[in-house]
């Protein structure tokens, strides 16, 4: 069940009971050096989240790639995966699909297709360009096709591919995990739109999470800083993905960028085997004041707590609530805040 409110008019939300688009069947494979994975999902068409009211789903691929351990300390990956600057430990989020507060407090760069390279706790990922389109699977599609907010019919060109890395370094109570990520391309005018010269777009992000056990209980966090985020399409979280796109200037020769940060902040309580308890929560900003015609930022905010419990191996039952405030739009507009409160079935074989 769930409420949201915006603008001061009030939407009661209806009980919702569906198969959850996360569920998943996979299989790994191994042949001397040679490993592989192949994750298949349940998700409906029109909902990439895979909430359907009539139950019926349709399978996709999560993940499949093939590594290969050419050396002890070493090894290459084909395939579609988790991109580096994605840190899966952050955040038992169950509510929205298991949403794990992703692009909210969690930079997150979803499951592109990308060539790694990792070496020991060292891992380098060249990854397909993007010119604009959102990894947010709440909404699924892209923004705006050359990246850029008012260019129109311009000409994107991606010369080299987008770049991540990240760091593991471990310690015996837990890990600091600095992660960075680097996309350039050109938008080329055509002609009859906005666009009156080359366009060079950059979008970066600098971050870094960290999780540390301390006795029965656990503490997540991360930080995390850049531009035009949604260019290269990482998550944007509760917030429009056009608000962190770069602007247009009004003369079409140049571009405002649009910085971003968010920080996530995630505290357990391991009680026993069968019991743990967790709560968090993360924050997102986008500030588009540079912009042409707007002043605002678009900011907003997640928290939520749940028990875990499980019932017996591989049976859990986790109980969550959680509030989402969306704040003000880049237009200075409330979007108004949502509560909800449920649990998640799940059972692993």
């Amino acid at each position: 069940n769930g409420d949201t409110q915006v603008n001061g008019q009030k939407d009661d939300a209806a009980t919702q009971w569906y198969f959850q688009g996360t569920s998943r069947l996979g299989a790994k494979v191994k042949a001397d050096r040679v490993t592989g994975l192949i994750e298949l999902r349940l998700a409906n068409e029109s909902n990439p989240k895979g909430a359907s009211s009539s139950g019926d789903t349709n399978v996709g691929t999560r993940r499949a790639y093939g590594q290969w351990q050419f050396a002890d300390n070493a090894s290459l990956k084909v395939g579609k995966d988790y991109s580096p600057v994605t840190d899966n430990n952050m955040s038992n989020q169950v509510f929205d699909a298991d949403n794990n507060l992703d692009g909210q407090g969690l930079f997150y760069g979803g499951r592109p297709s990308y060539l790694g390279l990792y070496l020991g706790d060292f891992e380098f990922a060249a990854i397909t360009p993007a010119y604009g389109g959102d990894v947010n699977s709440t909404s699924g599609t892209s923004p705006n096709l050359n990246g850029v907010q008012g260019a129109t019919n311009g000409e994107p060109d991606a010369y080299f591919p987008k770049l991540e890395a990240a760091y593991n370094w471990k310690f015996n109570a837990g890990y600091v995990r600095p992660f960075a990520g680097f996309q350039y391309y050109k938008i080329a005018p055509s002609g009859n739109g906005t666009v009156t010269d080359r366009l060079d777009i950059y979008s970066y992000a600098l971050g870094d999470s960290s999780h540390w056990n301390i006795g029965a209980f656990y503490l997540n966090g991360e930080l995390a800083w850049g531009a035009n985020w949604s260019s290269s399409s990482w998550n944007s979280g509760l917030n429009a993905a056009s608000s962190s796109l770069p602007y247009l200037k009004t003369n079409g020769k140049d571009v405002a960028d649009v910085y971003s940060w968010s920080a996530l902040l995630v505290g357990g309580l391991v009680v026993s085997d069968n019991l743990k308890f967790e709560a968090g929560g993360g924050f997102r900003s986008d500030n588009a004041s540079g912009a042409p015609g707007y002043s605002q930022k678009d900011d907003s905010w997640a928290v939520y707590a749940q028990a875990v419990i499980t019932l017996a191996p591989g049976v859990y039952l986790v109980p969550e609530v959680g509030y989402y405030d969306y704040m003000d739009d880049v237009a200075g507009n409330d979007q108004g805040y949502k509560w909800y409160a449920g649990a998640k079935w799940q059972i692993d074989f």
